[in-house]
């Protein structure tokens, strides 16, 4: 190999290690399985632009029930107390998924993503996941919306 070519491979494997820390964040919901009860969050989550009745794409099933759940822990009710309002793909802006973390940076890329939004107690909490990761509901001060359907 050449000393050109190491080079460009050492500055590839530095830009390589510089975008894994831009990573999306994984959000710290531990999986289903030994699931215990989580705190109950501040305030529901504001969903904008929710049209009425309920919109549930073909192939999400699993997803709202990992988000059912979920938010059944934290509230502790039976999951069957909890409407499903939304549950569609979405392009997120960037690959925060809708929930950017205070003082984190993330790649600006259109990503692929859902967004769920679940109903309990008259209230509404969205959930946001990636095409590979679970739904986690994000906090109401960080919530941001989705660019649109795919």
């Amino acid at each position: 190999m050449k000393m050109g070519q190491k080079r460009w491979m050492l500055l590839a494997g530095v830009l390589l290690g510089a975008l894994g820390a831009c990573a999306p964040a994984r959000p710290g919901i531990s999986p289903l399985e030994g699931f215990s009860p989580l705190p109950v969050p501040a305030g529901p989550t504001p969903v904008l632009g929710t049209p009425g009745g309920s919109i549930v794409e073909p192939g999400l099933e699993a997803l709202v029930e990992q988000a059912r759940q979920d938010l059944a822990a934290r509230l502790r009710l039976d999951p069957k107390e909890i409407q499903v309002v939304e549950a569609r793909a979405v392009t997120w802006p960037d690959s925060s998924l809708g929930c950017p973390e205070p003082g984190r940076m993330y790649l600006q890329v259109l990503t692929p993503g859902y967004r769920i939004v679940l109903e309990a107690q008259g209230r509404r909490y969205a959930y946001h996941a990636g095409r590979g990761g679970p739904p986690f509901l994000c906090p109401p001060d960080r919530a941001r919306e989705p660019l649109g359907g795919e």
